[in-house]
């Protein structure tokens, strides 16, 4: 038997650099003018919603979202140009289901169809500075997204911030932490809730010869000011969020997000429910974020134009399987229906 004692080092070197005392890192968000930053993100979501006579109805949803993050040059630091390559979706209530893919044109109507095909042309740019910290956006007040989706301008702010919101502004070592506010949108619901986090870094690992900080999360509502509460129409609480950030130290850029936030919304305390009227509404979310490759672009262009392709550096990750026979699938249903129209 052949014993790998090269492996055997290596995790032994990690496990002495992660007890190191003062073996403080940065995590910091970097993004490299000319790339294209590749994430998929996807959103499981059930909601039980209390209807007189019914009890509780629950509603589940489940959207993935590939996001193309092409990065440009800016006078305050660099511009990264955001649209969604793909959205996927669907939901069940009742019984009944309706389902949504922008890869497969049998998929494309319906309701979700309606609210969910402007998504696929929107394109806005978020502006970072040299720090990673978010410090504008451009093109959401000309948005065509989503909003019924929860897809409107606040939510993806609060997207394109969240990444910048979970990391410290200073360099930290193991067993320490750090607080983070990040705000949720609560779309159809109105107004939003803010989620104080308390973020650890748990250790350094070391996957496929890179640097990576695992971070862990657990979050609480932070208790809103006075004017924000008497202007509410509904109170949404936070019960239990958590979540673990896998983040690559050198290319400054988090390898895998993922969170469970489950939370209630009904009337603020107080405030009588009339007869009939609903009770609160439990809802939980598990979202994971990934990096799945970085590729070589032109400079992005502001937020509204169209980007050329680019070809894919080291680190990028090839076309998957599942996007190779959606594409197939797609081309066969078109000259079907091409074949069909001319009969």
């Amino acid at each position: 038997m052949t014993v790998n004692l090269n492996a055997g080092l290596g995790a032994v070197t990690a496990l002495i650099l992660a007890a190191l005392p003062g073996k403080a890192v940065e995590l910091k968000l970097q993004w490299q003018p000319g790339k294209r930053y590749i994430f998929d993100n996807r959103a499981d979501t059930s909601m039980k919603m209390p209807l007189p006579g019914q009890g509780l109805i629950e509603t589940t949803a489940n959207m993935m979202l590939r996001v193309h993050n092409d990065v440009s040059s800016h006078k305050e630091g660099v511009r990264v140009s955001h649209a969604f390559a793909s959205v996927r979706m669907k939901q069940q209530m009742q019984g009944l289901e309706m389902e949504y893919d922008s890869a497969d044109p049998a998929k494309r109507d319906g309701l979700l169809g309606t609210v969910l095909k402007p998504l696929t042309e929107t394109r806005f740019s978020a502006v970072y500075d040299n720090n990673g910290a978010l410090v504008g956006t451009e093109g959401l007040d000309d948005l065509k997204g989503a909003q019924q989706m929860g897809m409107g301008k606040e939510e993806l702010e609060a997207m394109a911030r969240q990444s910048a919101d979970f990391l410290p502004v200073k360099n930290v070592e193991v067993g320490e932490a750090w607080n983070a506010d990040v705000d949720l949108p609560m779309g159809e619901l109105g107004g939003k809730v803010t989620i104080r986090y308390v973020l650890k870094l748990e250790e350094l690992l070391e996957q496929k010869g890179r640097r990576v900080a695992r971070v862990s999360m657990t979050g609480a509502t932070k208790e809103a000011d006075a004017g924000e509460k008497k202007n509410e129409i509904l109170r949404t609480e936070v019960k239990q969020a958590t979540g673990t950030m896998l983040f690559d130290i050198e290319l400054g850029q988090p390898l895998e997000i993922e969170t469970s936030i489950f939370l209630e919304t009904g009337l603020p305390a107080g405030i009588p429910k009339a007869p009939g009227a609903p009770g609160k509404m439990p809802l939980k979310t598990v979202s994971v974020q990934k990096l799945v490759g970085v590729e070589d672009v032109r400079e992005a262009p502001p937020a509204g134009k169209t980007q050329s392709e680019g070809k894919p550096d080291e680190t990028a990750a090839a076309e998957s399987k599942e996007d190779k026979k959606a594409r197939r699938k797609a081309r066969r249903a078109k000259r079907l229906q091409e074949k069909a129209d001319a009969e």
